[in-house]
């Protein structure tokens, strides 16, 4: 890969990472407020399941946009 195309993949998975941190965030908000409510329909196990999927997948595109960055140097 050229450098442009390093900095293009480098700022896609950073932007990438911070939106899955914030759905895992969310993911847990909704958890709570559904606690708190007392809905008989929810699901925790499985919202903090994908929680703790979403936080995975936005770490390793951390590790990926680093070494795409590495790359560019």
């Amino acid at each position: 890969m050229g450098p442009f195309a390093s900095a293009v993949a480098s700022g896609c998975l950073d932007a990438l990472r911070w939106l899955l941190w914030l759905v895992a965030a969310l993911l847990i908000a909704l958890t709570a407020a559904q606690a708190l409510r007392g809905d008989a329909d929810a699901q925790p196990a499985q919202l903090l399941v994908m929680a703790a999927v979403c936080a995975a997948a936005g770490w390793l595109c951390g590790c990926l946009s680093g070494k795409a960055l590495a790359k560019r140097r």
